[in-house]
């Protein structure tokens, strides 16, 4: 069985355009078979996406566990020059579509494909998760666990989850490590930030 997050060699291509719109901003992006929701954006990405909008975001960010890139790049077409954009995902296909869609906008930002992160010296103001939630939750408390080391004293860590899909168990572990809380919530989905206090 194909999950997005493993590169599966036997999947034809299948190309399609995803477009959305964020205020006043129109975002083109181009998805494959083979990668998470690679038919339109997910309802949770864009509810994260319109929240992160709001915010005043600056300095060095990474989009974890990208896919085809639309938080990142969405973020950079916003806020420009502000930020220095990363994008980290377990699935080649995944950093190669980022950069595809990164070269159509003529955007700068740095694309590897890894469970985990860049290096050991890398530190972010601005970690931003979509978390796989079927691998596991061992697994993804393992990232959040990470997290925290790659994140920049008063750094912040946001991600997106359904209430239903263990939200509230998530935020209870996350606050376990950071001074973390619920920010924003729609339609079943709750948005947290995860402050790195020490």
């Amino acid at each position: 069985m194909s999950h997005y997050f493993i590169l599966d060699p036997t999947l034809k291509h299948h190309e399609r355009n995803i477009d959305f719109s964020i205020g006043n901003l129109n975002v083109h992006l181009v998805s494959d078979s083979g990668v998470f929701s690679n038919k339109s954006i997910d309802a949770g990405t864009y509810i994260f996406i319109k929240y992160l909008a709001t915010l005043n975001i600056s300095g060095k960010v990474l989009d974890l566990g990208c896919g085809y890139g639309p938080i990142g790049i969405t973020l950079k077409l916003l806020f420009k020059d502000k930020i220095d954009i990363y994008f980290i995902d377990i699935n080649p296909k995944c950093i190669e579509l980022t950069s595809r869609n990164l070269k159509y906008y003529d955007l700068d930002g740095k694309c590897s494909t890894s469970d985990g992160y860049l290096n050991d010296e890398d530190k972010f103001d601005y970690i931003l998760f979509n978390p796989p939630i079927s691998v596991g939750k061992e697994k993804i408390y393992e990232i959040y666990r990470n997290t925290k080391d790659k994140l920049l004293i008063n750094g912040h860590f946001y991600l997106v989850i359904r209430k239903d899909k263990g939200g509230l168990s998530h935020l209870k572990y996350l606050s376990s490590l950071f001074e973390a809380s619920v920010i924003y919530k729609e339609k079943g989905y709750l948005i947290i930030e995860c402050v790195n206090k020490e």
